[in-house]
């Protein structure tokens, strides 16, 4: 309520209300009719003048004032954080309505906050969930290995032709696609197999759905704003098409700037940058889930012979492959359109993290795809000229990653323009070390690990030369022979190659009369058989996937190949050339 001045007592009329000439009410000309004379009473019952109080509100940022002080129109506001604005005596809040952009500016902000608070705990309420199951990885791939396959009518699944079915624009890949029945119907897993599939992967899917609903939450002021924007948007597009005339070719960039210059405030971006947060988790989320359904595909073979119930295990692991393809492809997606959010909401960070992820997951989506052709090379005849092509692509896949490195990283330097010391300079590039280049770095060690198991026809695994030459060597097939091991069988060891092959999934075994040298711990190299020779005298099943070993009368399942690797290896280590015939190609 506004005073009286006249009607003050005296003792009150010393007040100090003009801060920028240091006047006191009765020091201000109360027929003047300067605006920056004028008395302002706030709620908290102390007076100034309209020039101390424009100067503490900022006013001059929210509108464009003129040489002579004079308003002449409203201008976006700071796109930094308000703090609502304070009494400069008491610091009770000012609700006057000459400064009703200031303080609604600064009330959105503290909305926003809000909201971005509960995003925030939200997302970290996920984490303890992920990280327990993170943690139980490794039973849960066994418990994958384990599930019975299930016939399933013949046909391809939904997204057989590489595209990403019922993709939700708004958001990050709907929960439905990896519940049971997304399983069965989408994805076309067996009832009885996607229910025990589903048992298992039923707690990280219950979180990923709580990961989505905070990657599209938006605050009630967020919804005021855009539903505000779009009634005046319309309003000003009917005013445009009455006045201006019909060979006006764009009228809605013309509405859309005067909305936006009579709004007066930017669109709320707070919860935007937790949204980008959500799609990232989302991403994990779906590569652990990834990473089983690999652990699934490994546990079935790549023939349907290897089986002796009647299902067709070769289209149910096509299945499984496809739907490993499936959450790459949509991690991809996903990864464009955190890109875009962030790009929006000018978060370069964000959007230098999004494009790191989406490189991440197209090499995923890239080593998959090879890993699969590599498998199809077991079950055929070797071709030097295929393995050769497969090889020199994932080379040139390994430039690419390297290339797209860099692009990465120009672009982030070039978007911050601001870094103006050599401190802030090296700062970012700090950043970028961490969260770009070393990333970048270990997927190209993958692929010249990938790259070197097609070439030599061995298990893509992680595995040393020296840990090779280790296993290689325990089994005795050089002249430096391992006598106590020797003594106690009481055998005399014949120094030749022809021992190690792959079953028809790339798992290696070995065929030696050393029954007791099981190495299954890293390398999952399995000893089968009674064979000084090297030639197969039985038969067994792999370990890792139940496929076809060995053979018969020094014959090798057709399934099976020979490990040029391990064998090269032998004769570094002394192993002379087999005399028999069924080895002559070791």
């Amino acid at each position: 309520m506004q005073k009286c001045i006249v009607c003050l007592p005296e003792e009150d009329k010393i007040d100090i209300v003009d801060f920028i000439m240091q006047r006191s009410l009765t020091d201000i000309d109360l027929t003047s009719s300067d605006v920056s004379d004028r008395l302002i009473t706030l709620a908290c019952g102390h007076i100034f003048t309209v020039e101390t109080l424009d100067g503490h509100c900022n006013m001059s940022a929210f509108y464009e004032i003129d040489e002579i002080g004079r308003f002449i129109s409203t201008k976006s506001p700071p796109v930094n954080y308000q703090t609502p604005p304070t009494c400069p005596t008491c610091r009770g809040p000012i609700t006057a309505l000459r400064y009703g952009r200031v303080t609604k500016r600064a009330t959105l902000d503290i909305l926003e906050q809000n909201v971005a608070g509960t995003m925030s705990r939200s997302l970290e309420e996920c984490s303890p969930g992920i990280t327990e199951f993170a943690c139980a990885m490794s039973a849960h791939e066994e418990q994958v290995k384990a599930l019975e396959s299930q016939s399933t009518e013949a046909g391809p699944s939904h997204h057989d032709n590489n595209e990403i079915p019922f993709v939700d624009v708004h958001g990050p890949l709907s929960a439905k696609l990896l519940n049971l029945e997304g399983m069965q119907k989408v994805h076309g897993i067996g009832l009885e197999e996607a229910r025990a599939w589903y048992k298992i992967i039923k707690p990280i899917v219950q979180i990923y759905q709580r990961v989505l609903k905070i990657a599209v939450m938006r605050g009630a002021h967020v919804k005021a704003y855009e539903a505000a924007f779009a009634t005046l948007f319309r309003l000003e597009l009917r005013t445009i098409a009455d006045v201006i005339e019909r060979g006006f070719d764009a009228p809605e960039s013309l509405a859309f700037d005067i909305v936006k210059q009579k709004i007066g405030q930017p669109h709320p971006k707070a919860d935007v940058r937790f949204q980008i947060e959500a799609y990232f988790l989302s991403l994990e989320i779906r590569a652990l889930i990834a990473q089983l359904a690999q652990a699934r595909v490994e546990a079935l073979p790549l023939t349907s012979a290897a089986k002796d119930a009647d299902v067709d295990v070769m289209h149910c692991r096509g299945k499984w492959v496809s739907f490993v393809t499936f959450l790459y492809q949509s991690c991809v997606k996903d990864a464009e359109k955190a890109i875009v959010l962030a790009t929006e909401s000018s978060a370069f960070r964000q959007v230098a993290r999004a494009s790191v992820h989406k490189l991440r997951f197209n090499f995923e989506l890239f080593r998959w795809r090879t890993m699969v052709q590599r498998s199809e090379m077991f079950r055929m005849l070797d071709d030097p000229s295929a393995r050769k092509k497969l090889s020199e692509n994932v080379g040139n896949y390994k430039v690419l990653l390297r290339q797209g490195s860099d692009l990465i990283q120009r672009t982030y330097l070039q978007s911050r323009p601001t870094l103006s010391t050599l401190a802030d300079l090296k700062e970012e590039r700090k950043w970028l070390n961490e969260n770009c280049r070393k990333k970048v770095d270990g997927w190209a060690k993958e692929c010249d690990k990938l790259e070197h198991s097609i070439m030599n026809g061995v298990l893509y695994q992680p595995v040393l030369t020296q840990e090779l030459e280790d296993i290689v060597r325990s089994f005795g097939f050089c002249m430096f022979d391992l006598p106590l091991l020797s003594m106690r069988l009481n055998i005399t060891r014949t120094a030749h190659r022809g021992h190690f092959y792959n079953c028809q999934n790339g798992h290696t075994f070995v065929i030696t009369e050393v029954w007791d040298i099981l190495l299954l711990v890293q390398f999952r190299l399995i000893a089968i058989g009674f064979s000084q020779c090297g030639g197969a005298m039985e038969s067994a099943r792999c370990p890792e996937c139940k496929a076809p070993i060995g053979g018969s009368s020094h014959q090798i399942t057709s399934s099976n190949t020979r490990n040029m690797e391990l064998e090269r290896i032998a004769g570094e280590q002394g192993s002379a050339d087999s005399p028999w015939s069924w080895n002559r190609d070791a």
